[in-house]
């Protein structure tokens, strides 16, 4: 029989020794530190995790709000409400500069500023500006426009509304007056986020700056806009742009000017100042509200009547041929520098390097009351347009038909080609052109003697530079003087003018055109003028015009009142966030 200590022995060998007790309590709080110190550590990391997520959602909202921004801005710069027109910022510089160089801001946009950020048409509206834009009376930079409106938040955190914002920062382009709008725009526009509060200015979740290019382009938008009388010497007096039914017709008027400092003030834009800068009668009313004054623009180039350049020649010579026509006495009595009778003819003419010229008269029909110029005489019948030189016209009771058509278009010119070797004084001749009323020169189909009503089809042309002329219509006469289209009543029907240097000098009596007049010159106020800018089929001069001379081909954007438009991106979109 076992005794009965032994049990109690036993259990007394297995109890731990004194020095191991309270080794299990030890590691079981440092299991429990482990543990919280992990959980801790996880808790912080989802914590952080969570704050850089909304910290980045954040920054992508102010993305989103300045592409919103930017979009928002560009489609108040291109609306196409006339009455409300911003396009013209496109053109003008709004920046801060550079903070290192004072003095090198540039807020053009803001209307003070019409001095030092003159446009090329000069009496536009400038008081019609984007919301991003600050007041004029302020050359800062604009405050921050809300993207969201009301109390709603964009995101509920329930420590306040969240809110979009937006601004323009800077605008800077090469599509200025000097480029004719044309070039490439830099938007630089703000986006914020920021939390609603008393200084929700400065407290803000996040912002970036977008970076956004455009092309700018400006062009003559309809045909109502184009110019139809232009120059830098308008004196119109009654001058009315007609249909042909009479009613009111489509055109402006473009008065070139050499400086903005008359068109700095608002008030020198009102329809009265703007009809006496033009010489026309205070009581015009079909000019008022279609003068455009602009600025440094000059008349267009004659490289718009190239289709080839075609130059009239005679069939057995190299040198250009040049024209003259005459069926008054005084012609008759004209000597050279010989002393040698000039050609007695009414239709006469030389090639270009000899100075006296021919008579022919195999071109007069029904005795001697018509010249005709066939298609087959000009430039040899061949070419996509035809280019004659006349040195003088003086027709008191003559027709002159000039053959045209839709293949091959004339052009006249009032100069001497390059290649001429003869000078205009040796031949006393002017280059210019007297209808009077008993005569009429006009553009024909081939074999017929009714003017075909076509005035694309005959150009009048002279291309000479020379000084501007300010002198009074009364002292310009075309015997004596240059480059001088002088008509009346009925003698001129239909015609395009293009004299960059020269005046186009209207009758006593009614007179009417059916074409346009760009010249250096425009004497219109000695009575009624009318100048007919429709067509016989319902279409416009203007846009046969066009289409006749493939404007659009030379890349040529039209000549009168112009639309800018910012019209596709250059780059790729750029944030920079702050």
């Amino acid at each position: 029989m076992k005794h009965p200590l032994t049990n109690k022995n036993r259990q007394l060998k297995r109890r731990a020794a004194k020095q191991e007790e309270g080794l299990s309590l030890v590691i079981s709080l440092m299991m429990g530190m482990v543990l919280i110190a992990g959980v801790t550590g996880l808790l912080i990391r989802q914590l952080t995790a969570r704050k850089l997520a909304a910290s980045e959602s954040y920054q992508q909202m102010a993305e989103t709000a300045a592409l919103n921004g930017f979009n928002r801005i560009l489609s108040e710069l291109n609306d196409d409400n006339s009455n409300a027109y911003k396009g013209y910022l496109l053109t003008l510089n709004h920046n801060g500069g550079n903070i290192e160089i004072p003095g090198s801001e540039a807020w053009g946009w803001n209307a003070n500023n019409r001095r030092d950020f003159p446009l090329r048409e000069l009496c536009t509206d400038r008081s019609f500006l984007p919301k991003a834009v600050p007041a004029a009376d302020s050359n800062t930079d604009p405050p921050p426009t809300d993207l969201t409106e009301g109390a709603v938040s964009q995101r509920n955190d329930e420590r306040g509304n969240i809110k979009l914002q937006y601004r323009l920062r800077g605008y800077q382009t090469t599509a200025t007056a000097g480029t004719d709008g044309f070039g490439e725009g830099t938007f630089q526009i703000e986006g914020l986020v920021v939390r609603e509060d008393d200084n929700s200015e400065k407290n803000f979740l996040a912002r970036t700056l977008l970076l956004r290019s455009l092309y700018v382009n400006s062009i003559v938008a309809g045909e109502g806009d184009w110019a139809v009388l232009s120059g830098p010497n308008l004196f119109l007096g009654n001058t009315e742009i007609l249909n042909s039914n009479g009613t009111i017709g489509d055109g402006k008027v473009l008065l070139n000017v050499s400086s903005a400092d008359n068109y700095n003030n608002p008030s020198n834009c009102m329809p009265s100042s703007l009809l006496a800068d033009i010489h026309a009668s205070a009581s015009n009313d079909n000019l008022r509200g279609r003068i455009i004054p602009i600025f440094q623009k000059g008349l267009p180039t004659s490289i718009l009547w190239d289709l080839g350049k075609t130059e009239d020649r005679q069939a057995d010579s190299d040198n250009v041929r040049i024209w003259s026509f005459d069926d008054t006495k005084d012609h008759l009595k004209v000597q050279n520098i010989s002393n040698e009778w000039e050609c007695k003819d009414i239709a006469c003419s030389r090639d270009s390097n000899q100075a006296t010229a021919s008579g022919r008269p195999d071109l007069l029909e029904s005795n001697g009351n018509v010249i005709r110029l066939s298609t087959s005489e000009l430039c040899q019948g061949t070419g996509n347009d035809c280019h004659l030189y006349v040195e003088h016209i003086n027709l008191t009771k003559t027709k002159l038909l000039i053959e045209t058509s839709a293949d091959r278009p004339v052009v006249m010119h009032l100069e001497y080609p390059r290649t001429s070797t003869v000078d205009a004084s040796e031949t006393k001749n002017t280059g210019s052109i007297n209808l009077d009323r008993g005569s009429q020169m006009c553009g024909v189909n081939a074999g017929e003697s009714n003017c075909n009503g076509k005035p694309e089809e005959l150009i009048i042309l002279s291309t000479v530079q020379n000084p501007n002329d300010e002198r009074s219509c009364l002292d310009v006469k075309p015997n004596t003087d240059p480059y001088v289209l002088a008509f009346e009543e009925n003698s001129l029907p239909h015609a395009t003018i293009h004299l960059i240097p020269g005046t186009v000098k209207t009758g006593n009596s009614r007179t009417t055109l059916n074409g346009l007049i760009w010249a250096n010159r425009i004497c219109a106020d000695s009575g009624p003028f009318s100048l007919i800018t429709d067509t016989s089929n319902g279409g416009s001069v203007v846009r046969n015009l066009n289409e006749r001379w493939e404007w659009e081909n030379k890349n040529f954007p039209g000549y009168g009142q112009t639309v800018t438009r910012g019209v596709r991106g250059t780059g790729l979109d750029t944030f920079r966030r702050w």
